[in-house]
């Protein structure tokens, strides 16, 4: 009652919450011809008030002007009203507006066509925050106006009660739109909260999968750790075995390295760690992993390959410290390999990859490497 009603084209028009612009409000609430008689049923709204009202149907023409000015006359003096209306170019088609709906009363004709404008004049009062008080309040003020002018005009008894029962046929209306947006509300925001907790999920899924990888990560380097060495290691080998296949593993240590240490600060170790990271990264291919096993240590896992092309992978290695680090630091490299047949335990085969780097470090020319048995 407090804004744009008249013919509702005006909202039908522009109204982007429509679900479905080829159905009217009434379909798309899945009000029916049988609906509609049933509401008029229980507020026994009959033929005969329908014929009454549409006997004022004259009058209404008559009165409508000043029931509208009487009308908003009263809705203006309430401060909450006053601040729903706003601003005097608003006022005035809620006049023209209220004018025309005035005059629907009383066609004596309130099938489909009637409830879906009724529909849409709950959309528009729900829309615009008009709460259902406020709307109650005024459907009973524009009742008794309206039962005085036609009083006053007619020398004769008003329609009140086919009146207040074609209202009341109104309010339910008005009622399920109102409701239908609470409802709308509360699913939007169910369904906001069911993206919004997708979404904290993933976020939380990617951050527990980037904890886990730093976890696994050696900072300085960005190889993998020795936990994740560990993890591998124990992992391939099982894999290398139930495939009959070959593990190889080359276990390398820097020689000069603690005197830079020594001499040139951390700073400059760091540095040396980080580039041999790098260079690794860079020797190695996409089937192998790399790892900082600890301090100067470094580890290389090759799956599938034998002791022959594990040896050529340690010799390119090395050549490439030669010539990147110009004898800033050297590299000794154990190499060992497991499997087709015989596969020793993740510590004996550790062990075994040392052993050999050991053995390098501390003679003039490289050694050949060994196959290791279980």
């Amino acid at each position: 009652m407090l804004a744009r009603s008249g013919t509702f084209s005006e909202f039908n028009a522009s109204d982007p919450g429509t679900e479905n612009i080829s159905r009217s409000l009434a379909e798309q609430l899945g009000i029916t011809d049988i609906d509609i008689q049933e509401r008029k049923d229980l507020l026994r709204f009959g033929r005969d008030d329908e014929t009454e009202l549409r006997s004022f149907n004259e009058i209404s023409y008559r009165i409508a002007q000043a029931v509208v000015d009487e009308f908003y006359v009263n809705q203006t003096a309430v401060p909450h009203i006053r601040s729903l209306i706003g601003d005097t170019e608003t006022l005035q088609r809620l006049r023209s507006a209220m004018r025309e709906y005035i005059i629907t009363l009383f066609q004596g004709s309130y099938g489909a066509e009637y409830v879906n404008s009724r529909l849409r004049i709950g959309k528009v009062h729900a829309r615009i925050g008009v709460p259902p008080k406020l709307y109650v309040s005024s459907l009973y003020v524009l009742e008794c106006i309206l039962n005085k002018h036609i009083a006053q005009t007619n020398k004769c008894e008003a329609p009140s009660e086919a009146l207040r029962r074609l209202l009341s046929f109104d309010l339910q209306f008005v009622f399920d739109t109102y409701i239908q947006g609470l409802v709308s509300e509360v699913q939007l925001a169910r369904n906001e909260l069911i993206e919004y907790s997708r979404s904290l999920e993933k976020k939380v899924a990617e951050r527990t999968q980037l904890i886990e990888r730093l976890a696994l990560m050696d900072d300085l380097t960005g190889l993998g750790n020795r936990r994740a060495f560990f993890a591998s290691v124990t992992q391939e080998l099982k894999a290398a075995k139930r495939r009959k296949g070959r593990l190889s593993l080359l276990f390398a240590d820097l020689d000069g390295f603690k005197l830079i240490n020594d001499t040139q600060g951390h700073v400059a170790g760091d540095q040396i760690l980080k580039g041999i990271g790098e260079l690794i990264g860079e020797v190695a291919n996409s089937s192998e992993a790399a790892f900082r096993y600890g301090g100067d240590e470094f580890c290389v896992l090759l799956p599938g390959a034998g002791i022959a092309t594990a040896t050529e992978f340690g010799t390119r290695l090395r050549e490439r410290v030669k010539n990147d680090f110009r004898g800033k630091v050297m590299i000794s490299i154990g190499v060992v390999s497991a499997g087709p047949e015989d596969f020793p335990d993740v510590d004996a085969f550790i062990a075994s990859a040392d052993a050999e780097m050991y053995q390098d470090k501390h003679q003039e020319s490289p050694r050949t490497p060994v196959a290791v048995k279980s």
